[in-house]
């Protein structure tokens, strides 16, 4: 059919008319109209891109300057909301919310598949009841010996600068320690990053050199599309900084098609795995999840969706709070003097192995982990919810169904009602008589139904490696080191922009 150029003029000029209608609608008579927030976020989401891809990821340092502006509840996007109420926090997220996850903002990782990724409510509980069990606390304190080898690595690691009389880089040497410790634990093989020159083992420095891809990825959808479906040799011509990705999962992948075309080979594990758990114990009857018998293809994927998110949760989070909180514990004499003398005076022989349990039971060791967790924050971005159907009433606010609801970690942690002079690090503000209740406020695993899978290993993990640290070590900062260091970018977590935390070394007897 040939149309006429008159209709073809008349169609072409109807587009600057549906766009101009759409403005209008969405800044006077959509249903978030009368929630206050900068104008043009209520019209186009290119206000949120800016801040994501042209200003590198500032997004939630500027919501901060959002809410002192206009209050407690602040329209961020033509259908999205943010909170700075902390009672909010539980209407979003916690126990007995039921609100999806944002499939705008997870699919932008590429692990749809994973328990991170699923974004119905009810089919990532399927998935968290399979996986549930390997990161149990009793599951955990099973495998205390199996992560305490590997805090023994970091240790002598660390020790060995003693000698070279040269500062260890102790936020990449965590960032080892942690990768380790997640690839060990559920996939029964290590990378031995520790044993890499000066703890840059490529998969940790690929981390965070493709983070700033999935802000691209969310913003440019058929761009997560293309890297997931090219062959990975046109995926890195085409973006060079996917290379860590890549080799990541076909590193992955290997092991997985090992392990689907022989799952016997599971029983000379010395432990139970991620495999374990999904296949041999519950994958291939549990209801809800995919079954190697019928669709081996899915289940790879399933599998690498999952290891890969284990893999980067696992090691990037509890590494930046240990880098958090020896940072602050090093730039303070008082508070290194008492988490040293009291992990001292409980530890007197420091050749005799103290345990989790034991660590755990310390106050001050305790306190400076959470002030640790506070500033360090987990994930640095507003993980974003789904209205639905009916409607939701959120911290006071009725929100229309449809609507997506967020609210970040940042704005709970610093909020200064709660936490007075937010950004001192304080391990006091957690050993007052009241301070039981900022537990509830202390945010960094999120909490509810969706709260991080791996919380149990996390404590655990900070205990070991920071009790062991401040033990066993006598730690220097070396002087380079700056508040301005701590200013980050935020991708998911937060990336650091300044100088490396480094410490001198000796070996404390």
């Amino acid at each position: 059919m040939e149309y006429s150029p008159q209709i073809v003029s008349a169609a072409l000029a109807l587009i600057p008319l549906l766009f101009l209608t759409r403005i209008f609608y969405r800044a006077l008579f959509h249903p978030l109209a009368s929630i206050p927030g900068p104008r043009i976020a209520a019209v186009t989401s290119l206000y949120r891109a800016y801040y994501d891809i042209i200003r590198d990821g500032q997004w939630s340092e500027h919501l901060h300057d959002l809410h002192a502006r206009y209050g407690t509840v602040v329209r961020v996007g033509p259908n999205e909301l943010h909170f700075s109420d902390p009672n909010a926090f539980a209407d979003i997220y916690g126990s007995g919310s039921n609100h999806t996850k944002d499939n705008h903002m997870y699919r932008c990782f590429g692990s749809s598949e994973s328990v991170f990724g699923q974004t119905d409510f009810y089919q990532a509980q399927k998935r968290r009841q399979a996986l549930g069990p390997l990161f149990s606390r009793r599951a955990t304190l099973k495998l205390e010996k199996e992560l305490q080898k590997h805090v023994d690595a970091l240790i002598a690691r660390l020790a060995a600068f003693e000698a070279k009389k040269t500062a260890a880089d102790l936020h990449l040497a965590f960032r080892s320690v942690t990768l380790d410790i997640i690839t060990s634990y559920c996939f029964g093989q290590s990378f031995n990053a520790l044993q890499h020159p000066s703890f840059a083992h490529p998969v940790a420095i690929s981390m965070d050199a493709t983070l700033h891809l999935c802000w691209v990825f969310k913003h440019i959808p058929f761009l997560r599309t293309l890297v997931d479906t090219c062959p990975p040799s046109i995926g890195m011509a085409l973006m060079p900084k996917t290379k860590g990705y890549f080799d990541q999962a076909a590193q992955l992948g290997g092991q997985i098609d090992e392990i689907l075309d022989n799952p016997m080979i599971m029983q000379e594990a010395e432990y139970d795995t991620m495999y374990h758990f999904f296949i041999t114990k519950q994958g291939d009857s549990k209801e809800g999840l995919p079954k190697i018998s019928e669709d081996k293809a899915k289940v790879k994927k399933w599998l690498l969706h999952e290891g890969l998110n284990l893999r980067f949760a696992g090691s990037e989070t509890i590494g930046n709070a240990c880098t958090i909180a020896t940072f602050f514990v090093l730039r303070d004499p008082k508070i290194k003097f008492k988490l040293e003398k009291e992990l001292k005076d409980a530890w007197p022989d420091v050749d005799a192995p103290l345990g989790y349990e034991a660590l755990e039971r310390l106050p001050y060791l305790t306190a400076v982990i959470k002030e640790g967790l506070r500033l360090s924050y987990g994930t640095v971005t507003p993980m974003p919810r789904l209205v639905g159907s009916s409607g939701s009433i959120v911290g006071g606010v009725a929100v229309p169904p449809g609507t997506t609801i967020a609210m970040g970690h940042t704005i709970m942690h610093r909020n200064p009602d709660i936490f007075p002079d937010p950004l001192r690090f304080s391990p006091e503000r957690w050993l007052q008589g009241d301070s039981a209740t900022l537990d509830r406020y202390l945010v960094a695993f999120s909490k509810g139904p969706r709260i991080c899978l791996g919380i149990n290993l996390a404590w655990c993990e900070l205990y070991l490696i920071l009790g062991n640290l401040f033990r066993k070590l006598s730690l220097t900062d070396d002087g380079h080191s700056s508040l301005e260091d701590l200013h980050f970018r935020e991708y998911f977590i937060p990336l650091y922009r300044g100088h490396h935390l480094h410490a001198h070394v000796q070996k404390r007897d």
